[in-house]
């Protein structure tokens, strides 16, 4: 009779809970690499955004256009104000989900290694019965070559 893990039904279970926290996982990494990205590319606007100021400073320029200038950066910086928060908040949830994933998966873990070690006690009992029953054969087979 083959081997049959007694809390199969389980392991499935802790397995597929696993897979689904992995997928969570995932789903908060690839949010924190986009608000990077997004982070990033406003930094560089940001920056291309100085450039161009430092330069029109040097020329002739109207209260107007300082005023300008200066409305369109607190707005470049309020927006990756804004972006940080979010940064922070997706981090927060990606330590979270990470937490969950690694509990799961130990939770697996221990599933599986009971599982192991019931197939090797499974294995081991069997092989102690094979070798019973042969060693029955032979002290059978000695006393039928007695009494012949």
């Amino acid at each position: 009779m083959a081997f049959q893990f007694s809390l199969d039904a389980v392991l499935r279970l802790r397995q597929s809970l696993q897979r689904q926290q992995e997928l969570l996982l995932r789903e908060a990494n690839q949010q924190l690499t986009a608000l990077q990205v997004r982070i990033d590319d406003l930094n560089a606007q940001i920056s291309q955004h100085a450039t161009q100021e430092n330069l029109k400073l040097a020329s002739t320029l109207s209260a107007a256009e300082l005023q300008f200038m200066q409305l369109c950066r607190s707005v470049l910086l309020g927006q990756r104000g804004g972006l940080e928060k979010r940064l922070a908040t997706a981090q927060a949830l990606r330590d979270s989900r990470m937490t969950s994933f690694r509990q799961a998966r130990q939770q697996r873990e221990v599933l599986e290694t009971l599982c192991q070690t019931q197939a090797q006690v499974y294995g081991q009992s069997e092989a102690r019965q094979n070798q019973r029953q042969l060693d029955d054969l032979l002290l059978l087979r000695r006393a039928y070559l007695r009494r012949s």
